[in-house]
Parts: C-alpha cells; sequence; structure tokens
C-alpha cells in the first residue's frame, strides 16, 4: 500500500532421471567444479590457473512412499552404469550424464524414511 514491490523468485529446484521429473525429492544441491588450479611462481606468487577437467554433482535426498521407491537409487547405483539426469531452477535446465553413487536409506523415530544418493558427471548442455 505504500509503494512496497513485491518481488517474484523462482519456483523449486528440482532434478528430472531420463527426462521425467522425480517428484519425491525434498532437497536437491547441484555444484559445478572446475577442478582449474593455481599457477604459482618464485617469484610472481600466483601467476594465473590452469584450466582443470570440469565436472558436475548432484546430491538428492528423497522421502520414500509407502508403496515403495519413485525410483530405485539402490539399484541404479549398483547397475554402475552412465544415466541421464537434468537439475532444472530458474528457467534453466543442466542436462548431464553420470553415474549415481553413495546411496544412504535412513529410518528413525519421528522421521519420515529417507533415501538420498550422489550423482556425479558432466554437463552436456543447458537449456
Amino acid at each position: 500500500a505504500h509503494g512496497v514491490t513485491v518481488s517474484m523468485y523462482s519456483a523449486p529446484a528440482h532434478i528430472l532421471y531420463d527426462g521425467v521429473p522425480v517428484l519425491q525429492s525434498s532437497s536437491v544441491n547441484f555444484q559445478i567444479q572446475t577442478d582449474n588450479k593455481d599457477v604459482l611462481t618464485l617469484l610472481l606468487g600466483r601467476a594465473g590457473h590452469s584450466r582443470g577437467a570440469k565436472k558436475c554433482s548432484v546430491q538428492v535426498e528423497n522421502a520414500i512412499p509407502l508403496a515403495g521407491y519413485e525410483i530405485d537409487w539402490p539399484a541404479v547405483a549398483a547397475a554402475q552404469a552412465e544415466i541421464a539426469l537434468s537439475f532444472k531452477i530458474a528457467n534453466k535446465t543442466y542436462n548431464c550424464v553420470g553415474d549415481v553413487r553413495d546411496v544412504d536409506i535412513r529410518s528413525g523415530v519421528d522421521n519420515a524414511n529417507t533415501m538420498s544418493f550422489t550423482f556425479h558427471g558432466r554437463i552436456v548442455g543447458v537449456v
């Protein structure tokens, strides 16, 4: 009423497995690592950097429905195969290929059953 503008912000992020949204995710964390290395010299100190092998990782936590896993992430990890995983946020989709590692299933008193995993890969396109 006093000229205050309400800002609109992007919707929550989500992942897609083979192009299909993963609905049961309760949190997602997307990281891009360049693995660049400092070039250090005796007289110049940090003289610059050398380019590293770029990679990405996605950490996901999922709720486990009563009917069972939405996606059988332990089986995906056990297959040790390369898969397509996308991370979508703020009208951008980061399409990646890589593998699923580090599956962690948790159950505890007064907590929903959850399963988390980490995906390691590379970005193959951004749309």
